[in-house]
């Protein structure tokens, strides 16, 4: 670095600086002159139009992302003959008494140059500008971006010999600075200046990689050392990388690394840190990324996550589970056999039970079959259970055990605060606001014969079987309502109240199917969409919001477009308002907590033609998010009902 470099560093670290705001200069036709006696020392930075400057009567030429720096007291007047844009970034600054008394060094001079790389300086100001409109915490903000801005500006002022990066390293560098807000192609080819089809397609060929499957490694990397280094949840985690939808992070996780987070945290973790590519992504040859592990030495030793190999591993755990055999032992009340068959299903449906949720047998035959076990093979080995237990805490599962006629003893907020059964909740006490919290003294104190738990962590495991024999499940275990409750039902020795169920689920979404049938036509395209200040997103059948009873149990197909789309993003995939258009079918399911009338007036969802003509389902996310058994039913019936009366 050479001297005079150096300098500016100094000049910049000993001024006390204090930030007026970030404003927007803007010169229509019908306002094209501006005139100022500066009260404090700018930065402008020309965004769009051309213009004349004129600074203490020395003219200059405006043009777009020209950086000027001008002085306290400068006298500045600019004209444009067309329409013109720049930020402008008020400061004020005090030198310490040595710089003082060097009038030629004591404050920054007036300067302007070209940035190699404008749209970083660009976005710091957006966000300077932003966090300007308030006060408090986001002032705090400001401040701290001003020195980023003014590291960045001084590297781009005094590198004139670099030449623009990439359009790789362009796309690396934005992802990695903002890897935890939404992104699409069109939001990411905005933010670099280019069409975002051409920069999909360089990037691909330069890295082998998608932009989007690029972000997500970044994502999965920094939720590897959030798991590693910090206690926060998994919830919180994945919010902090950019997905508001623990689930579909936890899905995500595993695919890609062959564990839950969980499991990652209290296994993998310490043995294998995770990096997606070397060097955080400075080093990018060749047509795909590998996985590495990364030793405290810094060492890398290739591994594959994903693949036939995890796929294998997981397709033997799902085979533990699903091709579950319950064996009735000699323990406790005497020998007996009951065999009950594999079930998988998707927890996501919903129908109440039909009767009371009271025993169908009487008391005391009840209490010895309590008495009576079983072995069922889990995740995890061979485990001795009540042949017909009494007092269940279902962490999670609490709706495929209420339809089989059972009352779990306890649960948590997160599964009961479900509208869809919740005149059949009283008596369940609650033991935690989710999974990640339950009070274990409180568990303890309720006694439980038998604990159900979504998990595949074998730590979160061994916690909970220390209180009582515990059924680990994995997410996304089931693949359909039906399998669900009969798995349920088997191993709860309720197979007959089971098959009841799934007989009165079945006709009750016949009923509903043929019900729609009737009302829309067969080729009509429905899309499944949430909408929220954070962002847009597109959703396909197994993530909840309407998925199972649209596609599934009313049959209802997508547009043909989102159907490639959604499978390569595994039925997920955020989208910018601009292209709402291109993936909007003939019906919209929308999760949002805006209103219809809002809906219909917003400038840009009222183009659509499905909301011109009445065929947009605006629910909020306490209703749509569910996909239990319970919840399924209820939708399924729900929207069926709101089809049938539209037109």
């Amino acid at each position: 670095m050479d001297n005079h470099r150096e300098d500016e560093y100094e000049l910049w670290d000993e001024l006390q600086v204090r930030v007026q705001g970030v404003g927007r200069l803007t010169l229509t036709e019908g306002r094209a002159l501006y005139r100022e006696v500066l009260s404090s020392n700018v930065f402008l930075l020309a965004c769009s139009g051309r213009a004349v400057l004129i600074a203490d009567e020395e003219p200059r030429a405006l043009e777009p992302f020209l950086m000027l720096h001008l002085r306290q007291n400068t006298r500045i007047e600019i004209s444009a003959s067309e329409p013109f844009e720049s930020y402008m970034l008020s400061y004020r600054a005090e030198a310490p008494l040595w710089r003082r008394r060097r009038a030629d060094a004591a404050y920054p001079p007036d300067f302007s140059f070209a940035p190699v790389q404008p749209l970083v300086l660009y976005e710091l100001l957006e966000r300077m500008y932003r966090a300007g409109q308030s006060s408090g915490k986001d002032r705090l903000l400001l401040k701290s971006l001003f020195y980023r801005f003014i590291a960045e500006m001084l590297e781009q002022k005094r590198s004139p010999e670099l030449k623009p990066p990439e359009l790789k390293q362009q796309v690396i560098d934005y992802l990695r600075e903002h890897f935890n807000r939404p992104h699409t192609l069109e939001s990411l080819g905005q933010a670099c200046g280019y069409n975002p089809r051409y920069l999909a397609r360089r990037f691909k060929k330069e890295t082998g990689l998608s932009p989007i499957d690029y972000l997500i490694r970044i994502r999965l990397r920094k939720a590897c050392e959030l798991l590693r280094r910090t206690p926060a949840s998994i919830g919180e985690i994945a919010q902090s990388v950019g997905y508001d939808d623990m689930f579909y992070f936890n899905r995500l996780f595993k695919k890609n690394l062959g564990c839950s987070p969980g499991r990652y945290r209290q296994d993998e973790g310490r043995k294998m840190p995770f990096s997606p590519y070397e060097g955080y992504g400075l080093s990018m040859e060749g047509s795909v990324f590998p996985w590495y592990i990364v030793d405290d030495n810094e060492n890398q030793y290739h591994l594959q996550f994903g693949g036939e190999r995890n796929m294998s591993r997981m397709n033997k755990a799902m085979s533990l589970l699903l091709g579950v055999t319950l064996l009735l032992t000699a323990c406790g009340g005497g020998a007996a056999t009951d065999k009950a068959s594999g079930a998988s299903a998707s927890q996501t449906s919903s129908a109440g039970p039909s009767a009371s949720l009271a025993p169908q047998v009487a008391a005391e035959q009840e209490a010895q079959q309590s008495k009576t076990t079983k072995m069922v093979n889990t995740l995890f080995g061979d485990l001795e259970v009540p042949a017909k237990p009494m007092k269940i805490a279902a962490i999670q599962y609490v709706s495929s055990i209420l339809a089989v006629g059972v009352q779990p003893i306890a649960s948590t907020n997160r599964v009961l605060d479900n509208p869809y059964f919740e005149k059949l909740k009283d008596g369940i006490e609650l033991v935690g606001t989710s999974s990640a919290d339950v009070s274990f003294e409180k568990l303890v104190a309720l006694e439980p014969d038998l604990i159900i738990l979504m998990t595949s962590d074998k730590q979160e495991y061994d916690n909970y079987s220390k209180i009582a024999p515990t059924i680990p499940i994995p997410w996304g275990a089931f693949q359909t309502i039906e399998e669900e409750v009969l798995f349920f039902g088997d191993l709860l020795g309720r197979a007959e109240e089971a098959k009841q169920w799934v007989a009165d689920y079945e006709a009750r979404i016949a009923a509903a199917k043929a019900k729609v049938d009737a009302a829309v036509p067969a080729d009509a395209a429905f899309t499944i969409f949430e909408w929220s200040d954070k962002a847009l997103s597109m959703y396909g059948e197994d993530m909840g919001r309407g998925g199972v009873p649209i596609y599934r149990n009313l049959g209802r197909p997508m547009p043909d477009s989102n159907v490639e789309v959604l499978k390569e993003e595994d039925g997920y995939l955020q989208i910018s308002l601009e292209v709402l258009e291109d993936f909007a079918g003939d019906y919209i399911l929308l999760t949002t907590e805006k209103s219809l009338e809002e809906i219909e007036n917003d400038p840009i969802w009222s183009k659509l033609d499905a909301v011109q003509n009445g065929r947009v389902y605006v629910w909020r996310n306490e209703r749509s998010y569910f996909n239990d058994p319970l919840s399924v039913l209820s939708q399924t019936e729900e929207l069926a009902n709101w089809l049938a009366g539209t037109k």
